[in-house]
């Protein structure tokens, strides 16, 4: 791994930590409202740092071992490795000696760290998420304003120098070549129909026949035209039935 490389991920991870120290200042858990805000905000956040590299310690180890790298055990492992790891600090300021209140202690701080471990759990998932959907989605959908972006592709029209895309969620015009959907809209299936279209197989509700000419109807309900040679890759494709 590059340098750069470890050093963003590093920050990224240090994110979380020093975003819940925030919150624990302001909610003075523990006893800590007695401090004042400087040193509350000095303790809580220093000590979900070290949890944060404790957890991020946890994290290299689970990937050396080929341990869960994500999920509920991931979330709780990584709780186990900031305890242990925030665990010396917090020990060397208690002046008593009494079991209960000590382990009392410990369970608090990983209460604490299996909440923080479960949102950056929640927050990385939700990342991964999206980041899949983009990968899956047809390049053609990247060119389209961000409400259209996840809609399902129907069909691609030429008209002069644009392409008319239709799509479950409505329709839009792009300054590109008909000839270009093809590869761009991959990895759908689709086919030319006639030479002025472009149609994806998730796009057709229904092939028939009008005056002896086939028609593509769209979920949508747009109709479509098909030439002759367009008619020989329809039933190719298996659209017909």
């Amino acid at each position: 791994m590059s340098a750069r490389i470890f050093g963003i991920r590093l920050i990224s991870n240090l994110v979380t930590p020093v975003l819940a120290g925030t919150v624990l200042t302001v909610l003075a858990p523990l006893g800590t409202d007695n401090f004042t805000l400087g040193w509350r905000a000095v303790y809580w956040i220093g000590l979900c740092l070290t949890g944060g590299l404790g957890a991020m310690a946890m994290h290299n180890l689970l990937v050396r071992l080929g341990g869960p790298i994500s999920g509920w055990r991931h979330s709780v492992l990584q709780s186990l490795g900031s305890t242990v790891a925030v665990a010396p600090f917090v020990i060397t300021g208690i002046t008593h000696t009494a079991v209960y209140p000590l382990l009392l202690t410990l369970f608090y701080i990983w209460v604490i760290a299996i909440v923080i471990t479960s949102f950056a759990e929640l927050a990385g998932r939700k990342q991964r998420d999206v980041k899949s959907d983009t990968a899956s989605r047809p390049a053609l959908m990247e060119r389209l304003p961000m409400k259209l972006r996840s809609a399902d592709l129907y069909a691609a029209m030429s008209e002069d120098h644009y392409v008319r895309l239709y799509t479950s969620v409505g329709e839009h015009l792009l300054l590109m070549r008909l000839g270009d959907v093809a590869g761009l809209a991959q990895p759908l299936v689709g086919l030319s129909p006639h030479r002025s279209w472009w149609v994806a197989q998730q796009g057709v509700a229904d092939v028939s026949r009008e005056d002896g000419k086939l028609i593509i109807i769209l979920k949508d309900g747009t109709r479509v035209p098909v030439s002759r040679a367009g008619a020989a890759r329809v039933k190719s494709a298996g659209w017909l039935g």
